[in-house]
């Protein structure tokens, strides 16, 4: 029984000096920048893009990883236009690993402001996320996010061709201008219903370039005008 009691002394004891040795070892490499950030590895991200990610990291080189607060970075860089999600993990001894997930452009609106792209939430994209394969809206005045957001989300789930449309956003709403220049007026609500009643239209008549506009905003019914302004069909606006 006193062995046994000594043998425990001993191990506690020396138990003991090895976490002693391992705090002063830690402490004495830690003095001396071993775990100070020195690499910053990133996934997910393109190269014109890593501008504004540079500067977001930039003050975290020299402090040590152990006293960076990991939700923070991630929060800030989550912060930064055209990144939607953000994963930030140490990686020893000296750095961390930082995983994005980039934005997708929709659309692009060309405004007083210029023309900027558009995502899926409205949140307008630095100017590296432009591209010539997305469709374009002119707009009259400078859209909101709210509205921005109900136009990607039609962009999105309507399968056309952009090529032959020209879209146009005004007060009274989404224009779409057909190759023919009939412009099909869809207004700022429920685009996809609209969209969809107008296709529905269109197969169902034989010619529909005679028209200047086709106003889509009337519940289950269409207007056709003229260049003379002429009105087929009426009804109150949904």
């Amino acid at each position: 029984m006193i062995v046994r009691r000594r043998q425990i002394i001993w191990i506690l004891l020396l138990s003991g000096i090895i976490a002693f040795a391992l705090a002063m070892a830690y402490r004495w490499f830690e003095r001396g920048g071993a775990f100070d950030l020195a690499t910053v590895r990133i996934r997910g991200i393109r190269q014109a893009d890593s501008s504004a990610l540079c500067l977001a990291v930039e003050p975290l080189f020299g402090t040590s990883i152990w006293q960076i607060d990991l939700e923070e970075v991630q929060d800030r860089l989550e912060d930064i236009p055209g990144i939607d999600a953000a994963a930030v993990s140490l990686e020893l001894m000296n750095g961390i690993i930082l995983r994005i997930e980039l934005a997708e452009p929709i659309f692009a609106v060309s405004d007083s402001t210029g023309t900027t792209a558009i995502s899926a939430s409205g949140e307008r994209l630095p100017v590296t996320f432009l591209t010539d394969t997305i469709p374009v809206v002119d707009a009259a005045f400078n859209i909101n996010t709210s509205v921005s957001a109900s136009l990607a989300e039609w962009f999105e789930n309507v399968e056309f061709e952009y090529d032959n449309l020209v879209f146009r956003y005004s007060d009274g709403g989404l224009s779409v201008f057909m190759s023919d220049r009939c412009e099909v007026l869809l207004g700022i609500d429920n685009l996809h219903g609209r969209w969809r009643d107008y296709c529905l239209l269109e197969a169902s008549m034989s010619d529909l370039g005679n028209w200047e506009q086709v106003d889509m905003r009337f519940f289950n019914q269409a207007i056709l005008r003229g260049k003379t302004e002429e009105r087929i069909d009426s009804g109150e606006e949904s």
